[in-house]
């Protein structure tokens, strides 16, 4: 069966033949072959190219039956709302009963797939956005891991700070009270051991001098110790405050 495209092609050469002899004769080839190459390319599937021919023939000749065959081109290109409107245009010519028929009903078939086109955008744009949303809410989600993660590591470098505080506060505190305590301790012997030299010296009597001797003596050597300990502890203290190792404590 002929497509409707080439029964009102025909027609509209058969139809408008008064027309035709009164156009030039460069115009009435042109507007035939429009037509033909019109046809040739709608049967062929390539839609646009036949919108181009036809909307040329019209201009040539704006014969109703081809607004219908635009309307066709139009659905044919997946245009449906623009083949209504063309569909309108043909039927607002007064065409006959049979034409007017088969209008009407390829304008229905037009206004229906142009709904359901329609909403198959709207559903391809609800799709986009809630993809988009999505993307969005998948974004936050790994932005908010990612903050944790930095709080975490945050925290955990802060429990490892404090720990190596603590392992080397108590040693170097340890050692450094030791140092003290010996500095102290040697300096009360050193002042007693001073005390009792001056008794020695003071004394002239041969048992005072040798009491005050053998006081002083012990005293002297217990200042020695004591300063030296407390040299020895605080050497001891600088060394570990400057060379103990960090030891980060496990996160619990």
């Amino acid at each position: 069966m002929r497509s409707i495209l080439q029964v009102s092609v025909f027609s509209t050469v058969l139809l408008g033949a008064s027309l035709a002899f009164a156009q030039p004769r460069d115009s009435r080839r042109e507007f035939d072959a429009l037509l033909r190459s019109a046809v040739q390319h709608y049967e062929a599937g390539q839609a646009r190219e036949a919108i181009v021919e036809l909307e040329r023939a019209y201009a040539i000749r704006p014969l109703p039956r081809l607004l219908y065959n635009l309307g066709r081109a139009h659905e044919r290109a997946g245009s449906f709302s623009t083949a209504v409107d063309y569909y309108n245009r043909f039927l607002q010519t007064n065409p006959d009963a049979q034409a007017g028929a088969i209008a009407r009903e390829a304008m229905a078939t037009a206004q229906r797939r142009a709904a359901e086109a329609q909403q198959a955008e709207q559903a391809r744009l609800a799709a986009e956005q809630a993809a988009q949303q999505q993307a969005l809410e998948a974004a936050r989600a790994q932005a908010a891991e990612a903050e944790r993660l930095r709080a975490e590591e945050e925290r955990r470098r802060q429990l490892a700070t404090a720990s190596l505080h603590r392992r080397l506060t108590v040693p170097v505190l340890a050692t450094g009270g030791v140092a003290a305590a010996a500095a102290i301790a040697g300096g009360v012997l050193g002042g007693l051991a001073l005390s009792a030299q001056s008794d020695f010296n003071a004394s002239h009597a041969g048992n005072d001098r040798a009491s005050a001797y053998d006081r002083g003596g012990p005293l002297a050597l217990g200042a020695d110790i004591a300063f030296g300990t407390a040299l020895v502890a605080g050497v001891a203290a600088v060394v570990l405050y400057f060379t103990q190792t960090p030891v980060a404590d496990e996160a619990p």
